[in-house]
């Protein structure tokens, strides 16, 4: 008996050392899956570096990560001098990460201005770091890979070659087990470029397109208290941001085309207000809503983002209002 309890017990420890081998593997040798930085070179001429400063300040709103910004203010406009210099966001309550964006200014110590094109293009769309560390998530770099083409990849990153050199290391995210280890599985190769963006002529592409690359989603779906997305309620919102200063927190509306919920009820012009004014139907100060940013988009751009919001099927989600104290 004592030789077979010995036999099953080998047996069930040698399963579970195998199985931390299989884990060990996969989430610490195997990820992030990576693969060489491309040979990549970005344009240097106006028209493309004008498209990249659309696309980096008004759609999909890259400096408002990546910069040092005044969240007391709605909007959240960057601090005079800090464009692209990083971001510490702080900590997230109830939640094991304390989230930094990089520098992101030409600076050659502690932004980009020593990486390559093509470093800076795998980070953009594949979620590896120049030293090959994965990036956490919260950087969009799995809706970039389905949206951003080669073409403007590079015009994103003509840009930011312009950018002043800002000195300035926020640091590196930090995530603690074992939710480091799951992440490490998010990063991927790219394996097919997305194509082109629409045409502004076709509206409600045009409008898909933007509402993705602007990564509605990413505050506006609801999540659970562990902030993981909910099923079935995309753009629904709910989710909840703290204010700097122990001023409250703002909520993300529920921007789905349910009447009583959402914007249903919103008229154009409602709509329009929040992205150029951050004022929501009732008046008030949109806080968190980086609408500083993209009040910049073309007249005809935000007419194909309301499009596209006007299909975005109806969820009833009633939202609590924000609150945050003013001073």
């Amino acid at each position: 008996m004592k030789k077979i309890l010995k036999r099953v017990l080998a047996g069930v420890g040698a399963a579970i050392l195998l199985f931390i081998t299989a884990i060990i593997v996969k989430f610490y040798v195997l990820s992030p899956k990576s693969r060489p930085a491309p040979v990549m070179s970005a344009p240097t001429n106006a028209e493309a570096i004008e498209r990249g400063r659309y696309l980096v300040h008004h759609v999909a709103a890259c400096v408002g990560c990546h910069s040092q910004i005044d969240d007391k203010v709605p909007g959240e406009p960057v601090v005079e001098g800090k464009l692209g210099a990083g971001r510490d966001f702080g900590e997230i309550p109830s939640y094991p990460v304390h989230i930094r964006a990089g520098n992101i200014s030409s600076d050659s110590e502690t932004g980009i201005g020593g990486w390559t094109d093509g470093e800076v293009a795998r980070a953009i769309r594949e979620g590896v770091s120049k030293d090959g560390r994965g990036l956490f998530p919260q950087m969009p770099y799995t809706t970039y890979r389905e949206t951003l083409s080669d073409g403007e990849v590079l015009d994103i990153i003509a840009y930011l070659r312009t950018l002043k050199p800002v000195k300035n290391d926020p640091g590196k995210t930090s995530v603690n087990f074992p939710i480091s280890m799951f992440l490490r599985a998010v990063p991927k190769p790219l394996e097919v470029a997305a194509p082109p963006a629409p045409s502004p002529s076709d509206k409600l592409a045009r409008g898909r397109w933007l509402l993705k690359t602007a990564s509605c989603n990413d505050c506006h779906d609801s999540v659970n208290e562990k902030m993981q997305k909910i099923e079935g309620k995309a753009l629904a919102g709910g989710m909840k941001f703290p204010i700097a200063g122990d001023r409250g927190y703002a909520i993300a509306t529920n921007i789905t085309s349910d009447r009583a919920t959402g914007v249903g009820a919103y008229s154009d012009e409602d709509l329009r207000r929040a992205l150029e004014e951050g004022k929501g139907k009732d008046g008030r100060d949109l806080y968190v809503m980086p609408w500083s940013y993209y009040k910049g988009m073309t007249k005809e751009d935000k007419d194909a983002l309301i499009a596209a919001l006007r299909e975005v099927a109806p969820i009833a989600n009633v939202v609590p209002p924000s609150a945050v104290k003013v001073k």
